[in-house]
């Protein structure tokens, strides 16, 4: 704002400056005009120049130009003239010569000169014209902001101030009207209201009136338009059969199906102060089991003819985010060779119908298992050695292709025989897809790129004579919770090895001959590390089992503390318990929640649960699937049906899924004493103080 108004007061004194110069130049004009008749007046004639004056009469000095240029100027005589810029233009420069010419020439009019051969010579004086004007500089106006600027008040529009008048016009006229109905009685007011009504209800019958009439004329028009007719069977061929009304059909069909599904009691009183029987873990059911450690069976889940009956369930996984999918991996159909033979099949618990989705393989798959950072991932295993990858949300889910598969050139660049186990390790930003297959060979992979391993390692026995050849045969393969470089294989030949991915201190890449697991004396089956989320680090217990009919829980020696004995042998570490079963153990796995508890399947059977807290030679629980319509394998077969996988649910670990030879899935649900979230800290201490007394 200051520099606005310094602006305009510098453009004021210029302009006082310009009407005072015009001032004076008049009053300098009257006053030669007053003293012109004393030169002799106009009627007085110039004398002739004599040709001998141009070098003889003495020209004005220079302190008289200057003197009288200051008296026009209005100059102090003591300021020295002002000498043009070199840059100023022509225009200027003329300028200041026609102002030089004009005052040498009333100088030499106020004079007389005088020649040595000549007589006197009078000038006269002609009218004054103006010869310069000091031009005025136009320069552009700079409006600068401030806060001073932005706190004064707002420029209003005249259209603005006009919509206020009217504002306060409509004010006035509302504080009339409620004056007006104020002075009118009730009864005028009320009969001032109806007609109020009557009038809006007037309008609002003539709106709908012409809502009307248009939905007519729009309907008129779209039956012009477009008028229905059937379609022509190859027209509706080609609707049914294409991907987006399948996928419409499938995706609306489930949904109505997990709806229908649901099991609520709508008469259920929550008046009554009673709970019931069930809900008490204390209570004893009919067959003198305690309700908290029981287990009851909630889904099951059968092939079609379609998919191929008589396949073997050979793997089984939950979704680590949706709890209620479970991943089943099947082998090669006996009854049905022109299905796919790698069947993999996601189950959901509220669509007992049909699978979630159906994925297919070239060679019968061996296991499988959710990616547990990527939901939508489903990774496979097959018997050929082959590593295949779905993603349930592209298109070619429907189909059941893989998205992405290892190729099977065999060398350095990936598998050639089965592979039983995978495993993955890791976080989200960097994880790695560890296989494994029987000829001893260790791949890493990258899930967004299955064409070359990562990692590639062979495995050879540390003592070839032990085993009578250096080949080394994994059937399974457990990590640690905290230690993703390292991890256990149980063989065929019976042996537990640990197996280092990277050369470290004092080892290898590759078995560790410093640590060797007297184990089992047949193929090792399983194996599985305690997941450890607790108050108490339990990551060191692992479980196995295996043909030899035996289930054994040990306590796995770390990487760093592993060292061979005096005489250079290997250290032997035995195991903390032996159970003995009835039947080969083909499975075992520790709960996610409760650390006390896991369960295991056998040839037999059976299904049971065990609690190291209470016994660890007999189980909690037990109990057979019961839920398929044939109690046997085949037909003809005597035998019971064998149960071969088992897995926990990985959230609460209150669902347990099991499956065997007959291709059926069977889901148990457990008592609060053996699953559900863990809120005791007592059963972590038990489980390290039985630990304890063990290993004395």
């Amino acid at each position: 704002m200051s520099s606005v108004q310094a602006r305009k007061e510098e453009i004021l004194a210029k302009r006082a400056r310009l009407a005072e110069l015009k001032r004076q130049r008049e009053l300098r004009q009257k006053e030669f005009s007053s003293n012109r008749p004393s030169f002799g007046g106009d009627a007085l004639e110039p004398a002739q120049p004599s040709p001998l004056r141009n070098r003889s009469t003495a020209p004005p000095s220079g302190e008289d130009l200057d003197a009288f240029i200051d008296t026009i100027l209005e100059r102090p005589a003591s300021a020295a003239p002002s000498t043009p810029r070199r840059g100023g233009g022509n225009e200027q420069a003329a300028s200041s010569q026609q102002q030089d010419e004009a005052s040498s020439s009333t100088r030499q009019s106020s004079r007389t000169y005088t020649d040595a051969s000549t007589d006197t010579q009078t000038l006269t004086f002609t009218a004054l014209t103006t010869v310069y004007e000091i031009p005025v500089e136009s320069k552009p106006e700079y409006i600068t902001y401030s806060k001073g600027v932005q706190t004064s008040d707002a420029w209003t529009s005249p259209a603005a101030s006009e919509s206020e008048r009217e504002e306060v016009q409509g004010d006035d006229v509302v504080s009339t009207t409620r004056r007006r109905r104020r002075k009118l009685s009730q009864r005028e007011r009320e009969l001032e209201e109806e007609e109020i009504r009557q009038r809006l209800r007037v309008e609002i019958e003539e709106e709908l009136k012409a809502l009307q009439l248009d939905e007519k004329v729009d309907q008129e028009n779209s039956k012009q338009r477009f008028p229905a007719r059937a379609l022509a069977p190859e027209e509706l061929d080609a609707v049914t059969h294409s991907n987006d009304f399948l996928d419409f059909v499938e995706r609306s069909s489930k949904v109505i199906e997990r709806a229908l599904d649901e099991e609520y009691d709508v008469l259920a009183d929550y008046a009554l102060q009673s709970r019931s029987l069930e809900d008490d873990p204390d209570d004893y059911t009919d067959s003198g089991h305690r309700r908290g450690r029981r287990i009851k069976e909630v889904s099951s889940f059968d092939l079609t003819d379609s998919m191929g009956r008589k396949r073997m369930i050979s793997s089984l996984d939950f979704s680590h985010k949706f709890p209620e999918l479970l991943c089943t991996a099947y082998t090669k159909s006996q009854s049905s060779p022109h299905t796919p033979p790698g069947l993999l099949n996601v189950w959901n618990m509220h669509l007992k119908g049909r699978p979630e989705y159906s994925l297919h393989a070239t060679s019968d798959l061996l296991s499988c298992l959710f990616h547990p950072h990527h939901p939508s991932l489903i990774l496979g295993g097959t018997y050929s050695g082959q590593l295949c990858l779905w993603d349930t949300r592209t298109r070619s889910q429907r189909t059941g292709e893989p998205v992405q598969k290892t190729p099977l050139t065999g060398g350095r660049t990936g598998h050639a025989h089965p592979i039983y186990s995978l495993a993955v390790v890791g976080t989200q930003n960097a994880s790695s897809v560890v296989s494994v297959s029987t000829d001893g060979v260790v791949c890493a992979w990258s899930p967004d790129m299955l064409t070359q391993p990562q990692e590639y390692l062979e495995l050879k026995a540390p003592n070839p004579s032990a085993f009578k050849t250096d080949d080394v045969a994994p059937t399974c393969i457990s990590f640690p919770a905290s230690d993703p470089t390292y991890f256990l294989a149980g063989t065929e030949q019976g042996a537990i090895m640990p197996v280092h991915r990277y050369d470290r201190a004092g080892a290898k890449a590759g078995v560790d001959a410093r640590c060797q697991y007297k184990s089992h004396e047949a193929p090792v089956m399983s194996l599985d590390f305690h997941p450890a989320r607790g108050k108490i680090d339990l990551g060191d217990l692992f479980l196995s089992c295996g043909l030899d009919w035996s289930l054994k829980i040990w306590r796995a020696r770390p990487p760093s503390a592993t060292s061979s004995t005096i005489s250079g042998q290997a250290e032997i570490v035995t195991p903390l318990v032996t159970i003995p079963r009835e039947d080969a153990v083909y499975d075992a796995r520790w709960s996610p929640t409760k650390p006390s508890i896991f369960g295991c399947v056998d040839g037999a059977g059976k299904f049971d649960v065990y609690d190291i807290n209470v016994s660890s030679e007999i189980p909690v629980g037990s109990t057979r699937p019961g839920g398929s319509k044939s109690d046997r394998v085949f037909s003809g077969s005597g035998t019971a049906r064998s149960l071969n996988k088992l897995a926990w649910e990985k959230g609460q670990g209150k669902n347990v899924a099991v499956g065997g030879l007959d291709g059926v899935t069977t889901v148990f649900e457990v008592g609060g004493e053996l699953g559900g979230v863990e809120s005791k800290g007592d059963a972590w201490v038990g489980v390290r103080k039985w630990v304890g007394r063990q290993g004395r």
